[in-house]
């Protein structure tokens, strides 16, 4: 009987060094590759103007509404965009794209790889709307795209848009829910590579009443922090007005708390701080900033997941415009090509500490501190092609702000592509022959 006993322990102790042998085994079968996903900037409308600015003339890209997928050098650090997306593959460096209505508008924007959800809190469709909504499918099927609108009626529109490989659509705003002052668009591919990009442009008539690209947002959260808002005004008037554009997608109000931080302080604005915001509608309210002009940041915590962006009249280089300021996330290491833009850098945080990389040509490098509490900026010279950010205190974020004699522009720096692993199995002739 225990001799019985011993020899079924002894089975089941070489049936699991077999196992455990047999595991190791196939974990060698198989290999990893680590890549970073392609990024996308978006096709160029006519009549405007855009440049994409890139770490090295040597950059792999390739357009879309063409069969060919072969990547080929940039050519240039700085490129002009087209009537076709460019899709980078640019590692690890977040590329920054500058996009004008020469003389009447201008925005900035992150270019990014595609995600799985993209929230876009700005524009309108109403009469004054010129904006649009370009969807873009920069892989190798087709893509199937949900759209989902909603206003400060509610939800308004809900359609599924099919895109072939490699292409691209563009929606009018004001054909997505006509009437409607305020927007909030939501987008979740159901296949496809996907990015959205939105450019919310007004006018009356022949007037000119500005423009700007919206950068896009992944998910709602209870804190959200708007590290950029320029706080403008033309010489010898007061300083120009924003307005908080705020949306509460679940089924529950939200009780918001909200605080603006600057260089010397901090404070709490009235008539935002402490308000119950009703969910599925989007809500507007006016954001007073009575203080002196300079950069300033907003952070908001709620008692519900949210979305938020801020909408800011703007004046630089004798040229009025509007900028959307939107949140971001927290600041990791990262690397941002700026060729050609001279950005102005925005840090907001309690305790702001951050090293940065500055690279120009001829392998000219440049290391900065940043020090500061509650708002802190840094100037980027012109001849700058990458900024690296080395280091950063926890729960910092950062954006750039740029101006030219078109207008405004807000770019958020947050990751353009990360780091994704793959399993690739590798062949082995056991399989094949017994």
């Amino acid at each position: 009987m225990i001799k019985n006993r011993t020899l079924r322990l002894f089975a089941v102790l070489v049936a699991l060094i077999l196992y455990i042998n047999f595991s190791a085994v196939a974990d060698k079968d198989n290999s990893f590759t680590q890549t970073y996903p392609s990024v996308a900037c978006p096709p160029t409308a006519a009549g405007h103007t855009s440049f994409i600015s890139l770490p090295s003339s040597k950059t792999p890209l390739r357009k879309s509404g063409t069969s060919a997928m072969t990547l080929k050098a940039a050519g240039s650090s700085r490129i002009t965009g087209g009537q076709e997306a460019v899709i980078l593959d640019i590692g690890s460096t977040t590329p920054l794209m500058w996009k004008a209505n020469s003389g009447v508008w201008a925005g900035a924007l992150t270019c990014i790889a595609p995600v799985t959800s993209q929230w876009f809190i700005g524009g309108s469709a109403d009469v004054t709307s010129k904006g649009s909504l370009t969807i873009l499918n920069s892989g190798l099927g087709r893509a199937l795209v949900n759209v989902m609108v909603y206003t400060e009626s509610g939800r308004a529109t809900e359609k599924v848009v099919a895109l072939k490989a490699n292409s691209f659509t563009t929606l009018p705003l004001s054909s997505l829910a006509p009437g409607s002052q305020l927007l909030a668009i939501h987008l979740s591919p159901q296949s496809g590579r996907v990015n959205g990009f939105l450019i919310d442009e007004r006018g009356r008539g022949l007037r000119a009443l500005g423009g700007d690209t919206v950068n896009s947002v992944v998910e709602p959260a209870k804190k959200i922090v708007i590290p950029a808002i320029p706080h403008t005004a033309p010489r010898g008037k007061k300083a120009l007005p924003h307005s908080l554009r705020i949306f509460v997608p679940g089924e529950i109000a939200a009780e918001i708390k909200a605080e603006i931080a600057y260089a010397d302080g901090s404070f709490a604005p009235a008539g935002i701080d402490g308000r119950n915001i009703a969910a599925g509608k989007v809500v507007e309210i006016p954001l007073n900033l009575i203080a002196p002009t300079g950069k300033y940041s907003l952070t908001l915590t709620s008692s519900q997941p949210i979305l938020a962006a801020v909408k800011s009249s703007t004046f630089a280089k004798n040229k009025s415009d509007f900028t959307w300021s939107t949140a971001v996330q927290p600041l990791v290491p990262s690397s941002f090509s700026v060729t050609g833009l001279a950005p102005l850098l925005v840090f907001a945080g309690e305790e702001i500490s951050i090293d940065l990389q500055l690279n120009s040509p001829k392998g000219k490098v440049k290391q900065v501190e940043i020090r500061g509490s509650g708002v802190a900026t840094y100037l980027v010279g012109e001849k700058v092609r990458t900024v690296t950010i080395l280091k950063s205190s926890s729960d910092t974020y950062g954006a750039a702000l740029v101006s030219s004699g078109s207008g405004y522009g807000f770019a958020p720096l947050i990751l353009g592509s990360s780091l994704t692993r793959t399993s690739v199995p590798r062949s082995d002739i056991r399989v094949l022959i017994p």
